[in-house]
């Protein structure tokens, strides 16, 4: 059954953080304050859209800190969301920090049907976090995850690569950290250096230097395996490509770019690929590689760049042959 989420994006609203690579309004596309009942309006109009009733809806609350905001207007958002009598909605996913979790605020999700909470871990590098000045802990995370999960709402934790102070190690020990706490699914995000952050200012002076593409993809395909392995679903690798994020001037520096999902994914290909080459010492050849129709333009990489990849280094030519 196809699924459908409703985003509605309410930026920076209850977190009282600035984060060093933070710009919620940059990164979502919206620039002013959501009420309740543009909420509902957005709802409405969405579901007009979806002509089928043979699909599952999410209604999703992201871009701020939605448990941060007053209790009352927690209430009201939800109420909002929970006002349509559409038996394709399933429930209602929200986006917040892990260090505004608590009793009260899931009593309130479980009477909402709150079906969905991603935690904004980041890192679990309690000397990355402060660096960052995310004003929480790795003790924060799994005390929040532990909680949200007595509560039997899907948990999701979302990570970022090449933040100020860390480095491909330190991620992929959040990869395996965030593995330990067992979430339900997982976003991988490369952190970007955007105009008006304090990150701005550190790469300016030279003290923060972003991975590049190549790099942030090959970390995130290398977590992307881990988490597949461990049967943890990657629901999106990189930033949503609103029209206001790529924007001249948005993004000062970092390893962007609008396909960065699929880049990552070719990675994955690409590494499975080249363990068989060097394990059999395969070079100067063609190899054949059998391939189902919807993996072809993955192993073959974005502009053909691991057919060019194997090629240049091992003088291999990779050949397709199709699966029925």
């Amino acid at each position: 059954m196809r699924k459908y989420n409703i985003p509605i994006f309410i930026p920076h609203e209850g977190c009282p953080h600035d984060c060093l690579f933070c710009n919620q309004r940059k990164i979502t596309g919206i620039d002013s304050s959501v009420t309740p009942n543009d909420a509902k309006c957005r709802i409405a109009e969405y579901l007009s859209t979806v002509k089928s009733y043979e699909c599952e809806i999410e209604i999703a609350y992201f871009g701020g800190s939605f448990t941060g905001l007053d209790i009352g207007l927690q209430r009201e958002f939800l109420k909002a969301a929970a006002s349509f009598d559409d038996p394709r909605i399933t429930g209602i996913r929200m986006s917040t920090r892990p260090d505004y979790i608590d009793t009260e605020i899931l009593d309130m999700c479980a009477e909402y049907n709150v079906t969905a909470i991603e935690l904004g871990v980041q890192t679990t590098s309690d000397n990355v976090l402060e660096l960052n000045k995310r004003g929480h802990c790795f003790d924060d995370v799994k005390t929040a995850s532990k909680l949200i999960k007595d509560y039997n709402i899907s948990l999701g934790l979302q990570m970022m690569l090449g933040m100020y102070g860390s480095d491909p190690e330190t991620d992929l020990k959040t990869c395996d950290d965030i593995i330990s706490l067992s979430p339900s699914c997982t976003r991988i995000y490369p952190t970007i250096v955007l105009s008006g952050t304090e990150l701005e200012t550190l790469y300016n002076s030279g003290k923060y230097t972003p991975y590049t593409i190549e790099a942030a993809a090959g970390i995130a395909a290398e977590c992307l395996e881990r988490f597949r392995e461990n049967n943890i679903d990657v629901i999106r690798i990189g930033l949503y490509s609103s029209d206001d994020l790529r924007s001249d001037g948005n993004i000062i520096a970092g390893p962007f770019h609008p396909a960065f999902g699929e880049i990552a994914e070719n990675m994955v290909y690409r590494r499975k690929i080249e363990k068989t080459i060097i394990a059999q010492g395969i070079k100067d050849c063609e190899l054949k590689i059998p391939a189902k129709p919807s993996e072809v333009s993955k192993i073959i990489g974005q502009k053909r760049c691991n057919k060019i990849y194997f090629k240049q280094k091992y003088g291999v030519d990779i050949k397709i042959v199709q699966m029925s």
